[in-house]
């Protein structure tokens, strides 16, 4: 449960947006090991929230690890630890090169003196959230966080320390205790790692991308995607409050179970996936976290309108993007779904249909060094085929 930091305002309107995180976990799948060439040999965390009312956005649906950023995560406290390893200023983190790149609203934003930098202290959300919801953590001792820290700075993409591969570490039983304790006070995440002299293994987690929804929703939110690489799949224990039950699927899987209305799987969870359809090892994973780690990433407002046949979400460099207002008022075309984009040259869009199915297109290059996630036409998946 968060303490929230507090909106930011978006400068071009006067809504306001609720910072948040969400991480991306890449695990080595070890039973491919010896399995043909072109198996896909990782698969990714989704989580199944809970399902509260019927019709609820994100209720029930499959996620990634995350949350809003809490007032902890930028604590002053998490200086005391990380000194030990020789980071004692916000420049020592490594990330002074990001700034006049662009960066998420939420990066960019003025913060009072003496707190952790902001590219620091939402790497340090998506931690503590995946910690909370999926009893995951994604933390080590000083050896092997400095390992992290040297490949970050020779940008190399490693993987992510779980501590419970790590020796000695807290037990199982002892780490679900806190995961309660975390999850009902985000201020106990730094209490935790001080006790156990251990450090949240922030230079192995990488931006992906971000996403903020239009004013169009009544609760406005700038997620920052990031990712992270495992060796092995982690155990996981789920909160059993805000998340039931988890899955771990190749990227193919989850757009196949999608496709089928076997799963939910929200517009950005989706994208991911389908951005990562045609990466079938963890190396090549790494390897693209890798080549956009120093590029920057522009904050990415999608917004909706509607069609007489479909429910569209559009992206920039959609030609129909320049055409519609972000405003609470849903923009409403007399037109066709394939009439709308028989007229645009230019796609970066989701549509969803009336009776459930849907498309992902994107024919442009994004900036920025990003992967445009594949087309999807959900009616294509149905049948194994597409495995």
């Amino acid at each position: 449960m968060s303490d929230s930091i507090g909106p930011i305002n978006t400068g071009a309107t006067s809504t306001i947006l609720q910072p948040a995180a969400t991480l991306v976990i890449v695990a080595r799948d070890g039973a491919t090991r010896h399995a043909p060439q072109g198996t896909v040999d990782y698969r990714l965390l989704l989580l199944q929230r809970m399902q509260r009312r019927a019709g609820a956005y994100y209720d029930g649906a499959s996620v990634f690890p995350g949350g809003a950023a809490d007032q902890a995560d930028f604590s002053q406290r998490w200086y005391s630890l990380y000194r030990d390893i020789g980071v004692t200023t916000g420049e020592d983190f490594g990330w002074d090169h990001m700034k006049g790149k662009p960066r998420p609203l939420s990066i960019v934003a003025e913060r009072r003196d003496g707190l952790l930098p902001n590219e620091v202290a939402f790497r340090i959300c998506a931690i503590r959230e995946t910690f909370e919801e999926s009893g995951v953590l994604l933390a080590g001792y000083s050896e092997d966080i400095l390992k992290s820290k040297s490949l970050m700075h020779r940008k190399v993409v490693g993987p992510a320390t779980d501590i419970l591969r790590q020796g000695p570490s807290p037990s199982r039983d002892v780490l679900a205790k806190w995961q309660k304790l975390v999850h009902d006070d985000a201020s106990r995440f730094v209490d935790m790692c001080c006790e156990f002299g251990i450090y949240p293994d922030v230079w192995s987690i990488h931006q992906l991308g971000t996403v903020m929804n239009s004013q169009y929703f009544s609760r406005r939110h700038e997620v920052i995607i990031y990712m992270c690489t495992m060796e092995m799949i982690p155990e996981v224990r789920v909160d059993g409050k805000e998340i039931t039950d988890h899955r771990w699927l190749t990227p193919v899987e989850a757009v196949r179970l999608a496709s089928r209305r076997e799963i939910i799987l929200p517009l950005p969870q989706l994208t991911e996936c389908a951005r990562l359809l045609e990466l079938q090892s963890m190396r090549e994973v790494q390897r693209y976290a890798a080549s956009i780690m120093d590029e920057g990433m522009e904050p990415q407002l999608v917004l909706p309108f509607m069609l007489n046949d479909a429910f569209v979400f559009a992206s920039p460099g959609d030609d129909y993007y320049s055409e519609i207002e972000d405003t609470p008022d849903l923009p409403l075309l007399n037109e066709t779904e394939a009439e709308n984009t028989s007229r645009c040259k230019n796609l970066n869009r989701a549509v969803y249909g009336p009776d459930g199915h849907f498309k992902l297109m994107c024919n442009i290059q994004l900036p920025h060094g990003q992967r445009p996630p594949s087309d999807v036409d959900s009616r294509d998946w149905v049948v194994d085929s597409k495995l």
